[in-house]
């Protein structure tokens, strides 16, 4: 388990807007923006809670005055635990919330621009210039041959001219209103640009955007339709300057921003020499920052390394003595010495920092400890939990049997009377059978079988009766079996007789028969 890094919070950002306008500016962003996450916003105090994906942790930023009316600042604070990562997301916040702020200012500009723009549309009195007078065909010939260059002269320059203006009289093109205002807005894009990361596509959008209504302009200030040449011509211009400077500051931007923020990181430190510090080999004439120092154990990082460094350090790391149970790759060394204490080393090309970590052996053995105490105390919690949860499976189960059980109690009673019910009608049809039986005895063939039948049912009942007496000994099984072995052929006999042929007096001496055998049953169960 690696000690947290302390990551320093952030300062103040200032922009140059309101503050009502830059927690608007605030809370869109982070509403659009796929590395953050809104999780809070508070308009009273203009402050929002936010979150990043795969980090641990809550950002919060709140705008506050700036030194002027028409400045404000925002305030970060950002996870204690979160380290590099949390910085850069910070400078990513600032650079996504000037952004916003930029996209904001130029529709506002744009409105009211066009408000103010418009106000040449309304009908004016164009006076047409008066021509001047031609020299060369008014002078008498006199037969010698007059130059024509001047006159020439004055043709081309009036043909370039006629490009840049026009002479028609009328309302002034709105769509060269429009194309003006556009590319003044896409100048000012490009001006701030040059302080900003603004994405290449944005700045070829918006010339494109620009130079779109520049040519539909220009169509409708064609000699004899609308007036406005010369506001096209400017919105040219400022769209062709407009897209120089953002696609420079599109393109050298970032890198430039970037490395300011990698500077402001970097400065000249003293090689901790303090505590456990001291069992380092020092590193002279150094920048870069201590990310935390204590006497049991320290983090710094060295800018401007190399690989030549990395390997340098490695070799005096080793000569210090720590190469214990080590671990090496090209950018990285983790070791121990003979007393416990454990040092780390890596080195980050991509950013040119060397990270040196240090933690002595006592250090080790308490956040060990720590660990091993937090995770005794993760599994009682655990164990209480699933205790907890199996005693409500055990009560629910318990409820679901008691329930089940009563629900057979109620289905064993109603079954009980239904066959009570059963027993009583049939007994009663016997005995309006009897009444109405003709006369005449029994079929032989029939008075057996039911005789062979009652006969077996009453030894089955003198059986279950000693059965139950006897407690249900285990020694009665067999002639269990056999008892049920006879009952299936006794069975099998009265069934395979045909009852349609059977008299009256068979089938009242049947009904009789299973009345008493059903009552000698009943006394049994």
């Amino acid at each position: 388990m690696s000690t947290p890094n302390p990551t320093p919070q952030p300062g103040q950002q200032t922009y140059m807007a309101p503050v009502a306008d830059v927690y608007a500016a605030m809370v869109q962003m982070l509403g659009f923006n796929a590395s953050f996450d809104l999780v809070h916003q508070d308009e009273q105090s203009h402050a929002v809670t936010f979150s990043a994906p795969n980090l641990n942790g809550l950002f919060t930023a709140k705008v506050v005055p700036g030194e002027t009316a028409a400045s404000s600042a925002v305030e970060m604070t950002a996870p204690i635990d979160a380290g590099e990562i949390a910085q850069q997301l910070v400078v990513k916040f600032y650079k996504d919330l000037g952004d916003q702020l930029m996209a904001q200012t130029a529709v506002q500009a744009t409105s009211a621009q066009t408000t103010v723009m418009s106000m040449p549309t309304q009908q004016t009195e164009v006076v047409p210039p008066v021509p001047a007078a031609n020299t060369a065909h008014d002078a008498p010939h006199d037969g010698q041959n007059t130059p024509a260059e001047p006159g020439n002269h004055r043709a081309s320059k009036n043909t370039f001219m006629a490009m840049l203006t026009d002479n028609n009289p009328g309302k002034t093109s709105t769509m060269a209103v429009a194309a003006l205002v556009v590319a003044v807005v896409f100048l000012i894009f490009g001006f701030v640009a040059l302080g900003t990361c603004p994405p290449i596509s944005l700045c070829i959008i918006f010339a494109v955007i620009a130079a779109a209504l520049c040519a539909v302009a220009y169509l409708k200030t064609q000699p004899g339709k609308k007036h406005g040449r010369m506001l096209t011509v400017i919105a040219v211009v400022s769209t062709v300057v407009g897209l120089v400077l953002s696609l420079v500051g599109g393109l050298t931007g970032g890198s430039v921003s970037n490395s300011t923020v990698l500077n402001e990181k970097c400065e000249d430190i003293a090689f901790p020499r303090d505590g456990i510090s001291a069992k380092l080999p020092e590193m002279k004439k150094i920048t870069g920052r201590i990310s935390y120092e204590y006497a049991d154990h320290m983090s710094m990082k060295v800018c401007g390394a190399s690989e030549d460094t990395f390997d340098g350090y490695l070799a005096d790391i080793k000569k210090a003595g720590f190469t214990v149970d080590y671990e090496k790759n090209s950018h990285s060394y983790r070791a121990l010495n003979d007393e416990g204490d454990k040092v780390r080393l890596y080195f980050d090309d991509d950013d040119s920092e060397l990270s040196i970590e240090i933690e002595s052996a006592s250090y080790i053995d308490e956040r060990e400890k720590e660990n091993a105490e937090y995770e005794k105390k993760r599994a009682e919690e655990e164990a209480q939990k699933k205790a907890k949860e199996e005693a409500e499976k055990q009560a629910e189960e318990q409820k679901q049997a008691e329930e089940a059980q009563k629900k057979a109690e109620e289905e064993r009673k109603r079954q009980e009377e239904e066959q009570k019910r059963i027993q009583e009608e049939e007994a009663k049809k016997q005995q309006e059978a009897q009444n109405q039986a003709q006369s005449g005895g029994v079929t032989p063939a029939v008075k057996e079988a039911m005789d062979s039948y009652e006969s077996f049912m009453n030894k089955y009942c003198d059986f279950m009766e000693k059965y139950t007496a006897d407690g249900a000994p285990t020694s009665m099984l067999t002639d269990y079996l056999k008892m049920m072995s006879e009952y299936s052929e006794t069975t099998k006999k009265l069934d395979d007789m045909d009852q349609s042929t059977w008299t009256d007096a068979d089938m009242q001496y049947y009904l009789e028969v299973m009345n008493r055998v059903n009552q000698r049953l009943a006394s049994v169960s």
